[in-house]
């Protein structure tokens, strides 16, 4: 079921209102991007803890991380097209696509390679990470230039704090994780792009990540800190925008159809989980 943003607008400001004195938040999104200018897509319950989600031939791939299952989906009604169970039931956070094959993320940091996902036989191959300490990784990314995944920690032990979100490297030649991070997303990057009191509230907290197919341009979300980053080809930050919590209650996935228009999902927080879909007009 597909919702207009005019008729969210008026649901969602019709039973708000701002204490007086108080000024209300300004929220925006990367240039090519309008919140006035927004789809919602409500999803059926199946998909209620929706964790990840990729773009690929016309339609939407899903995941939810209660079952190890690959949904397709119509990407304008939200429905589901077709299952398919890739392995057993773990907690599963991101979906990717590249050349046709499709890679999962558990939490743990493991990859899933699922070779002809379409296919009653398709076939499933896992790769562990390599770090054994206390580890939640959410987010993974194709590298644009170079076969190379990039996996993000939402909260790991190496990280010590909020800070900071180490990158591991995944070489899809060798089939083989680096055993360290090589790069980060610290804080300290951030300086600038933030009030003083907005980055000291701000947690690197990555769930899900994406590349935009025209900029080129890395963008990652955070569902615990509701913000979306741009970072250029080098995995450094170029801007930071905070999201609004009463639209994006729980942002879990982003993806991009090859045009340009920006996917979010989020999961069911206090009702239906939903896409919302921006059109790109740069």
């Amino acid at each position: 079921m597909r919702i207009s943003h005019l008729l969210y607008f008026l649901i969602f400001f019709g039973s708000c209102s701002q204490k007086p004195g108080k000024e209300a938040p300004v929220y925006s999104l990367p240039t090519g991007y309008s919140l006035d200018q927004m789809e919602r897509v409500v999803l059926p319950e199946d998909l209620d803890e929706i964790s990840g989600i990729a773009w690929h031939d016309q339609e939407l791939l899903s995941i939810e991380d209660e079952s190890s299952i690959i949904y397709r989906l119509d990407p304008q009604k939200g429905e589901i097209l077709k299952k398919k169970k890739f392995e057993k039931n773990a907690d599963i956070e991101e979906i990717l696509v590249r050349n046709d094959t499709v890679w999962v993320l558990k939490s743990n940091g493991n990859l899933y390679r699922v070779v002809d996902f379409r296919e009653k036989d398709s076939q499933t191959v896992i790769f562990e990470f390599p770090s054994l300490g206390r580890r939640d990784l959410e987010a993974v990314v194709s590298e644009i230039e170079e076969p190379i995944l990039w996996i993000f920690c939402k909260v790991c032990e190496w990280d010590e704090n909020p800070d900071r979100s180490s990158i591991f490297k995944f070489d899809l030649r060798s089939m083989e994780f680096d055993s360290l991070s090589v790069r980060s997303i610290d804080k300290k990057q951030l300086q600038g792009m933030l009030t003083e009191k907005e980055l000291e509230k701000l947690k690197i907290q990555p769930s899900a990540a994406a590349v935009h197919p025209l900029t080129k341009e890395y963008y990652v979300i955070s569902s615990t800190g509701k913000w979306l980053m741009s970072l250029d080809q080098s995995m450094i930050p170029t801007a930071i925008f905070p999201l609004n919590p009463s639209l994006f209650k729980q942002p879990e996935g982003i993806t991009f159809a090859p045009d340009g228009t920006l996917f979010i999902s989020n999961e069911a927080a206090d009702g239906r989980s939903n896409i919302l879909i921006f059109s790109y007009k740069p």
